[in-house]
């Protein structure tokens, strides 16, 4: 266990990615830490933020802090294991967080002290607390941690964070973002999600259950961003019409509407038409929606609870209100072949979806996938590093993994292709700009994996 035994003074890292993915066009930090970095300054503890991908680490100065507290995805987490095991070799007390340490606690405790599962707000607080009043750790909900030489995991807490007492994004106990004006545009509107797509991680950190931010708060928080462009990165903005609607009409009476924002939607909300001219009209340039498949019988694999038909209504409701639409895809089920990946491909040119995603199907752990693919001797490698949605790592059944590797690099260029870009809208120019810079991060990608490549066609 630790020696230091009064934690004051704590230092919030995101680990960085290594190498080329889906959201290499833009870092955007997520919102985890900002927020809990507001949570505990407000109970008067000294914080400063680290993201990795904008500012390197100095581990001399990480020894200076009382606690380093390190989030990570499972494309991530190899890099925070790196800087875990290096500062607890120095004898720092490290604390681990995420989707991937949520449901890899055991692995990740060779590289930490402590993990806090689901949710870090509540668990964390309490975690300190304990620390600091000499308490026993077993009261604390939600934490895993050895003792005495074994581990121990904690009951989750049977009760979710109020998103209405979580304080805004806090960036300021970052350095890189000292001016105000540099803070991303990142909000949360709401946690949780109660639908059951088996390939998702989502509830594995927030649950089945909507919460959500009081409107006022949300106003409050987009005030700063008048006039720029913000970023909802709830899982479904509008899971809850209503609320939504409120937020958006609150939004036009009270003129804080940003320059542009964009949104993660399902199909379903396009159904509802007064939510969307509300979205044309408090800006929104971009939804993106969680497609997944033009396969009727993968939709049905993937319990994604929506229809090819809903997807061909949903995109033409998008664009009648002039919604850009980025469409993502999974493929990979246990029902696609090597032409599902073209069919998706042609599909997504002939309806006029703006830009695409197309992802591998991933084993995430905490994920139903994960646990079929395991039982099923399906799951290629752990290299956690390669679980990004672009590197296959599992056996689908009708197609081998290089073939769907290939598939889905020779589709994405095809989409993304310079003859392809320049066929737009001119009143979409974003896109434009959009598919060049698809078209360069699939070309990097393609170019940077050749090992990986040659390693699928070992397994095929």
């Amino acid at each position: 266990m630790p020696i230091k035994t009064t934690v004051r003074k704590i230092a919030l890292i995101e680990s960085k990615a290594v190498q080329t993915h889906v959201f290499s066009r833009k870092y955007s930090p997520r919102l985890g830490l900002p927020i809990l970095s507001g949570l505990l300054r407000k109970e008067g503890f000294e914080v400063e933020l680290f993201f990795q991908e904008l500012q390197p680490l100095d581990f001399d100065h990480l020894m200076t802090f009382d606690m380093v507290g390190i989030s990570a995805l499972t494309s991530t987490v190899k890099e925070a294991y790196r800087v875990g095991a290096i500062l607890k070799g120095k004898g720092q007390t490290v604390v681990m967080g995420g989707p991937h340490a949520s449901a890899k606690a055991d692995e990740a405790l060779e590289h930490c002290d402590y993990i806090v599962r689901g949710e870090g707000e509540a668990s964390f607080l309490e975690l300190l607390n304990a620390i600091n009043q000499n308490a026993p750790l077993a009261n604390v909900p939600g934490i895993s941690y050895r003792e005495n030489g074994q581990i121990f995991h904690n009951n989750s807490s049977t009760t979710k964070v109020d998103m209405k007492e979580l304080p805004g994004n806090d960036f300021s106990a970052c350095k890189v973002y000292s001016n105000p004006k540099d803070h991303p545009g990142g909000i949360m509107f709401s946690r949780g999600c109660p639908y059951d797509c088996n390939f998702c991680s989502v509830t594995t950190t927030f649950g089945r259950k909507y919460r959500y931010k009081a409107t006022q708060q949300i106003i409050e928080e987009l005030r700063p961003f008048s006039g720029r462009a913000v970023g909802f990165i709830d899982d479904n903005f509008a899971a809850n019409p209503k609320k939504t609607k409120e937020l958006l009409k609150a939004m036009l009476e009270q003129k804080v509407i940003p320059s542009r924002y964009s949104c993660q939607i399902r199909v379903n909300a396009a159904g509802d038409e007064e939510l969307l001219d509300l979205m044309r009209l408090t800006g929104c340039r971009v939804a993106n929606v969680g497609l997944e498949s033009v396969n009727p019988e993968t939709l049905k694999n993937y319990h994604k609870g929506q229809t090819y038909e809903q997807i061909v209504s949903a995109i033409k409701a998008f664009q009648k209100y002039g919604i850009g639409l980025h469409g993502m895809f999974v493929l990979g089920s246990d029902v696609d072949t090597p032409d599902t990946i073209k069919e998706t491909v042609n599909f997504a040119i002939d309806i006029g979806i703006d830009t695409i995603q197309l992802c591998a199907l991933t084993p995430f752990p905490g994920t139903a996938v994960h646990d079929q693919m395991l039982a099923e001797g399906r799951i290629l490698h752990t290299n956690w590093e390669m679980y990004d949605g672009l590197h296959v790592a599992v056996r689908p059944k009708l197609m081998t993994p290089y073939e769907l590797q290939t598939g889905i690099v020779r589709e994405m260029k095809r989409f993304y292709s310079i003859k392809h870009s320049f066929n737009i809208d001119l009143q979409k120019r974003w896109r434009f700009w959009s598919r060049l810079v698809g078209w360069y991060l699939v070309k990097k990608w393609d170019e940077e994996n050749a090992e990986y490549y040659e390693y699928l066609k070992t397994v095929s």
